[in-house]
Order: structure tokens, then C-alpha cells, then sequence
């Protein structure tokens, strides 16, 4: 038995303990809406401690090379743009200081 370990397993990455990622990879032939409900759900379950955007990246540089043109992909790269859009969002006061 080899200790080489090139493959991911389920529950190798610390921002997706559950292999809900890992499984949307691994169904052949999965549809972009199968691949928004398993995000979604990837989604609600990540850890509060762990910060959502550095989660996509770290998909996205465990399995975008591999899966360069699979949906979820596609999707995790659009979170991570989303992701950084709200960043960026500035929080401001209003005039009776709720935060907008």
C-alpha cells in the first residue's frame, strides 16, 4: 500500500469537512443548478470562523485545475467575485447613524 496521497478525499480540506464540494466533483455529468443547491448548502454549514472568501480561494486552488470547466467551477469563481464585491463595499452612517 503506497502513502502517496495525490488524491483528495473527502474531508481533506479544512473549509469543506462534510465532502459536500468534493462530492459535487465527483458526480459525473452534475448540472450547474445541482452544483448552486450543493454551494448553497456548503455554504450554510461553513464554519462562522472560517472566512467565506478564503474558503472559495482554497477550493478554488485545490480543484480548478483539475476541473477547469466544471460547473462548479464556474460557480465557485463567481462567488469569489461576489465575495470580493462586498468587501469592498464601504459600510457608511447615515444621518441618524445607522449603519447602511
Amino acid at each position: 500500500m503506497s502513502n502517496k496521497r495525490s488524491k483528495i478525499f473527502k474531508g481533506d480540506i479544512y473549509c469543506d469537512e462534510k465532502g459536500l464540494i468534493f462530492e459535487a466533483y465527483n458526480i459525473e455529468n452534475i448540472e450547474s443548478s445541482s452544483c448552486r443547491v450543493i454551494f448553497f448548502d456548503w455554504l450554510i454549514s461553513l464554519d462562522q470562523s472560517i472566512d467565506q472568501g478564503e474558503a472559495i480561494t482554497e477550493l478554488l486552488k485545490v480543484y480548478s485545475s483539475r476541473f477547469p470547466n466544471h460547473p462548479m467551477t464556474e460557480l465557485l469563481i463567481e462567488g469569489q467575485k461576489k465575495n470580493l464585491g462586498i468587501r469592498r463595499k464601504r459600510r457608511s452612517k447615515n444621518s441618524k447613524g445607522a449603519i447602511l
